[in-house]
């Protein structure tokens, strides 16, 4: 086997590895934050509504903010999303032009594009939890 099939099947190796690693991103990470995002955000409202009237509650402040955040971490998320698309995109252009083309210059290439990502999964990562944070010293002040 000549070193350009080699290329070749690593090639097609790196790139199956990259699809996958999208679906995973796609169905994990950015699944989880908009589930977990979403169902706190009406919970709190649930729990506002039912449970605490708003002109007796405390610190409203915490719930409206955590509201917000968890908005943001929703936002986040799916932009979360474009961002890897395009990353992943990015990177098989790279791969090809490394394997295939036999250009070195790829093989450590900077893709923006998954440094977004990250940040944006980090950043959405502490806005919830922060939110979360919020929700519960509301919920403690007030029952």
């Amino acid at each position: 086997m000549d070193a350009k099939e080699e290329n070749r099947k690593i090639y097609a190796s790196f790139r199956d590895y990259l699809l996958k690693g999208q679906m995973s991103n796609s169905e994990n990470f950015d699944k989880s934050i908009l589930s977990l995002s979403s169902a706190a955000l009406g919970i709190s409202l649930a729990f506002i509504k039912d449970i605490v009237k708003i002109k007796d509650a405390q610190f409203v402040w915490s719930l409206k903010l955590s509201w917000i955040l968890f908005t943001i971490a929703i936002i986040s998320t799916v932009v979360s999303f474009a961002t890897s698309q395009r990353s992943i995109t990015i990177q098989l252009v790279y791969a090809e032009k490394y394997y295939l083309e036999e250009k070195n210059e790829y093989l450590n290439k900077k893709n923006w594009w998954t440094s977004i990502t990250k940040f944006l999964n980090t950043f959405s990562a502490i806005i919830f939890v922060l939110a979360i944070i919020l929700t519960v010293v509301f919920v403690i002040i007030n029952i």
